[in-house]
């Protein structure tokens, strides 16, 4: 025998033996990814097998559906209960005694489990991890089973982001980290972090399970570096709640969005148990008006995240994906991100402390709409018809916990710098809500607090997210084509910082190449029946020109939007509904990237970042349209939201369509401070030279750096050429004479602004349509902007893109026609773009032959115009019908031109409208058709002198009877309520006008849609009560005003305005 081998052998056996005995011991956690036995509850035995993470729609478990769904994608495999998932695990010798945890990241919704059959726990926090305690297993093989079920745990109903069919999908499963721990006995089982770079320390929280004294080694890495800047061993008590603090010795480096410094601490107990958690030195606080972070302030310039990932319909529990989609935010020069109620995994919080972005999570939407059963809407129905919260046990409990959980779970990230419990929870209980956000606050005052979005601001909040600040006016929108306006008499009044609410809501049309894409669970059958009924209207072809037409025009009227913010110095940000498109509720896609994050090609990252960064300049003008007459002139601006103050000089340029310089300019070098909106100068140029229509370039910029700015602008002749001799017939309708005209060989112009039946026309809109058509029905806008034949001999003398920009504002009134029963050859040279979900064919200037003759139809209203566009767009068409190149090719016979044209008188008011509300929807003079003597007469509706739009009606209860004064009505009750009929999903402003005649001092209690307001104490003057109108309050066709007298003998009221907002 060979000793020397022998020995070789056993040494060899030792050292294999010490290797894996070391490993066992060693070992904290077992992945449990992979293939598990599956069943359905319904099913007995497993006879199945699915992958993990996964969820069952991944693994075509469920029912196989066919058809769209209405206004969202439509999941190819739907299952909505109970599902087990089981699979053998093998512990290890070496975590005998200790105790074993299950971990199983983003669960829906709660999770059972089992070992060896016996049941161990259940969980059902959506927002964080489960982690269930299995204790002391014996090492060797068990079975261990999980009970999975995605039905409605809690009510809080089906239309919040966390749990919808809206977007992500309700779907069964485990989509993130599987695995089983290692736990010594004595743990610290939560370790919150508050880090204070003033006082150059760090507080800690801990929570310890089986607490006994100890030491702890606590280790910080700077992650930057990679190297360790602190140790320090410190003495734990047998409490289970216990504080500690670290003084450091260590330079610190903060954190925000320019420099995103992050570290780690960790924290090993004598048993060699370990904990770690990263954070940063970060700060936040608020002045009236803006965010400060390390007390100075930032500009939230943020998007909603509503759960967009169509290939697996669950968000990524992956740091590399959150690290690509938030340096899509970058790109865009956006820092900000609200989680529309939903919190992210811990990857999301991870990859935003890496890039310096600011996360709002939230946890819940319960609003008015979902707590009873919608007429007609049967989209609408939300699971459960759940009250709102304070008057909801089941989701009072759910949202409670849950709140604390995100706060234990992610609280040490420094990108988690804001909490909100929902969106718009109208129909809760704000005194409830206040009181869980003060005690969130009172434990954690590491982040900013809000109750709510866009419903009521309470005095707990730390900031809000609205749209309308009550009691003082809204936060956000355009007011034509011009960019000396802002919005700073609103955002002043606040007391808080105030971020706009879901800014920018203009669909583009898509481009039916992206149907192919929906590869994965989520298939885009709305979208295949859009394109069907575009196929059925003999339009499919179309897609590429208007989507790049409504996603330029989109382009333009974002920019506008966001450019108001940075002009008013008192906001404090802004949230796009979404930069990607939002495939829940009716298909809104507003995004200028499609549902996957992918460019649509409408707006590039560098155009956007000109007016969405640091630092823009900005340019403030009256108009974009000027003539030659008049002298340009604009007052520059530069807002700084940047990392320091900043000198520098400012540069414009003035620049014609053949790129020479026209004007320009540089001032000396100007100090801009962090937080400000500087003023640089006015400037001026003439135009006077310029003798022909064309569009010039205002040029704005920092040189020396990246930030620079532009803005079209279009200049006309004051005096047109004469125009020659004309054989063409202009004419404002089509009758016989007109007609026969045609037939004997005329050349006409029909200006049909006010012609035809409204079966046969669209009206002209310039902005378009609200979100969709589908889910906000009844808009009368129809539209997504138009598509332009630029180069159409007939706008030769009218400059202009292919899409509708600014130049085209002040025009656009009028109407489009149906196309439908003309030739389908028809091609007009400006065709309006009719929302996918209808696809109707629209021309707004068409040209065609009737018998021997040749027509040009304009629906714009430019017959008499005076505006300076109107009339060069009017020489430019009769210039092309005077030349040889009007040639038009369809021809059109008379019987369709009679039923498409038609002239209809429009009647008359029958009472003067005052100026202000000429665009209403609804004008009433209470009871001013009773007699004009003095005195009490009895009510009905033929009291009222009203003016009645869009086919608006009202109905009021409670009038006791009309009261008649000197020259005035009212109607007068204890308590009354009118209902208003307007069309649905109008968004407005409800202006109603108190009387207290005999000067009472009158009060009344006000309920809009539910919402509480007060008159407050009147006199004989009266007073006006503005109330802001939601597209959620009349998306049912119905706005319910109620109200009760407080004070005095009665409530009266004498007028009655509802006036939309577009």
């Amino acid at each position: 025998m060979n000793l020397r081998s022998v020995a070789g052998k056993l040494a060899s056996s030792l050292l294999l033996f010490l290797f894996f005995t070391g490993s066992a011991f060693s070992q904290k956690q077992i992945s449990l990814q992979g293939m598990w036995k599956f069943r359905l509850d319904q099913d007995k035995q497993f006879d199945a097998a699915v992958k993990l993470p996964g969820t069952t729609d991944q693994a075509q478990k469920g029912t196989k559906t066919s058809g769209p769904d209405y206004g969202i994608l439509s999941r190819a495999y739907k299952y909505v209960g109970p599902a087990w998932y089981s699979r053998e695990i093998n512990v290890p010798a070496g975590w005998k005694g200790k105790d074993i945890q299950l971990f199983l990241e983003r669960v829906m919704w709660e999770s059972q489990v089992f070992v060896d059959d016996k049941p161990i726990g259940t969980q059902d926090a959506l927002a964080v991890p489960h982690v269930h305690l299995l204790g002391k297993l014996t090492p060797g093989k068990h079975k261990l089973t999980l009970r999975i079920n995605n039905d409605l745990i809690y009510n809080i109903g089906d239309k919040g982001h966390v749990y919808t069919e809206y977007t992500q999908s309700i779907w069964n499963g485990v989509v993130g980290k599987i695995e089983l721990q290692v736990r010594e006995n004595t743990r610290i089982e939560n370790l919150q972090v508050y880090p204070d770079a003033k006082s150059k320390i760090v507080k800690l929280k801990l929570k310890v399970a089986n607490a006994a004294p100890t030491n702890v080694n606590y280790a910080i890495t700077d992650l930057q570096t990679g190297k360790n800047v602190f140790k320090k061993q410190l003495q734990l008590t047998g409490q289970q709640a216990q504080d500690q603090t670290l003084n450091l010795d260590f330079p610190i480096k903060l954190w925000d969005e320019f420099t995103p410094n992050r570290y780690r601490i960790s924290a090993t107990l004598q048993n060699s148990d370990a904990v770690s958690s990263d954070f940063g030195f970060r700060n936040i606080s608020h002045t009236s008006s803006k965010i400060m972070i390390n007390d100075a302030p930032v500009f939230m310039r943020g998007n909603l995240d509503c759960v967009h990932f169509p290939l697996t319909g669950y968000p990524p529990c992956d740091v590399a994906e959150w690290e690509r989609i938030f340096k899509i935010y970058k790109s865009y020069g956006l820092n900000h991100v609200r989680f529309h109620s939903w919190c992210p995994p811990e990857e999301a919080f991870e990859a935003a402390d890496k890039l310096g972005i600011y996360i709002q999570a939230e946890t819940i939407w319960i609003d008015w709409w979902m707590t009873s059963p919608p007429k007609d809407r049967p989209d609408m129905l939300t699971k459960g018809l759940p009250e709102g919260l304070g008057k909801n046990p089941s989701a009072d409990k759910f949202v409670q916990a849950e709140l604390q959980r995100i706060l234990d779970a992610y609280g040490n990230h420094p990108s988690f710098t804001m909490l909100c419990i929902g969106n718009e929870l109208g129909n809760s209980d704000f005194d409830v809500m206040q009181e869980w956000i003060k005690k969130l606050k009172n434990g954690d005052n590491r982040r900013l607090y809000a109750v709510s979005t866009a419903r009521k601001i309470m005095p707990v909040d730390d900031f809000s997210v609205t749209h309308n600040i009550p009691g003082i006016g809204g936060t956000y929108g355009l007011q034509g084509a011009k960019t000396d306006y802002d919005l700073e008499k609103n955002y002043s009044r606040s007391t808080i910082p105030i971020i706009a609410h879901e800014v920018g809501q203009f669909p583009v049309y898509p481009l039916w190449s992206e149907i192919n894409k929906y590869t994965g669970v989520l298939k885009a059958r709305n979208l295949e029946q859009c394109r069907q009924s575009a196929i059925s209207n003999g339009i499919l072809n179309r897609d590429v020109d208007f989507h790049n037409a409504s996603g330029a025009l989109q382009k333009v009227l974002y920019k506008g939007f966001i450019e108001n913010f940075y002009r008013t110095p008192s906001c404090a940000g802004f949230e796009m509904l979404s930069m990607q498109d939002y495939q829940g509720q009716g298909e809104a896609l507003v995004g200028w990237l499609d549902a996957f994050y992918d460019d649509k090609g409408t707006t590039s990252a560098a155009y956007f970042k000109q007016y969405n960064n640091h630092v823009v300049p900005l340019a403030r003008f009256k108009n974009f349209v000027w003539q030659n007459t008049e002298t340009f002139s604009a007052k520059l601006q530069v807002t700084n939201y940047g990392a320091k103050d900043l000198t520098n000089a400012v540069k414009w340029e003035l620049v014609d369509g053949k790129k020479q310089i026209l004007a320009q300019g540089t001032t000396a070098p100007v100090l801009i401070k962090r937080g400000e909106v500087k003023d640089i100068e006015e400037i001026k140029a003439s135009l006077a030279n310029i003798n022909q229509a064309q569009s010039l370039t205002l040029k704005v910029s920092l040189p020396g750096t990246a930030y620079h700015n532009d803005w079209s602008l279009w200049v006309y002749p004051a005096q047109l050429p004469v125009a020659p001799v004309s054989a063409v017939t202009e004419t404002d309708k089509l009758d016989d004479a007109t007609l026969d005209a045609l037939e004997k060989g005329g050349t006409v112009l029909v200006y049909a602004a006010k012609l035809g039946k409204p079966e046969a026309f669209r009206t002209i809109f310039f902005s378009p349509l609200f979100w969709s058509n589908v889910f906000f029905p009844g808009q009368e806008n129809t539209t997504l902007g138009s598509v332009i034949d630029a180069k159409h001999a007939a706008l030769r003398d009218f400059p202009t893109d292919t899409y509708s920009d600014w130049q085209w504002e002040s025009i656009s009134r009028g109407r489009s026609f149906k196309l439908a029963d003309w030739p389908a050859e028809m091609q007009p040279i400006i065709q309006p773009i009719s929302d996918f979900h209808i696809n109707e064919k629209l021309g707004s200037l068409m040209e065609c032959r009737v018998g021997k003759g040749r027509l040009l139809i304009c629906g714009y209203d430019i017959a008499d115009s005076k505006n300076p566009v109107g009339k060069q767009l009017k020489y430019s068409l009769l210039k092309y019908l005077n030349s040889n190149e009007f040639n038009p090719k369809v021809q059109i016979d008379t019987a369709m031109l009679r039923k498409t044209f038609p002239l209809i008188k429009q009647a008359e008011s029958k009472i003067p409208v005052p100026a202000e509300f000429e665009n209403a929807l609804l004008y009433v003079k209470a009871g001013s058709n009773v007699p004009k003597e003095g005195g009490q007469y009895n009510y009905n509706r033929r009291s009222d002198a009203s003016v009645l739009t869009r086919n608006t009606k009202f109905n009021t209860k409670g009038v006791e009877a009309v009261w008649r004064w000197d020259n005035n009505a009212a109607w007068f009750g204890k308590s009354m309520e009118i209902e208003i009929n307007p069309p649905q999903g109008v968004i407005g402003e409800l202006y109603i006008h108190f009387a207290d005649w005999n000067n009472e001092s009158r009060d009344a209690a006000i309920w809009l849609e539910g919402r509480e307001f007060t008159t407050g104490k009147l006199d004989k003057t009266g007073k006006w009560i503005k109330l802001f109108v939601m597209r959620e309050d009349t998306n049912d066709g119905k706005l319910i005003l109620r109200v009760n007298s407080l004070a005095g003998s009665n409530a009266m009221i004498d007028e009655l305005v509802l006036v939309e907002k577009k």
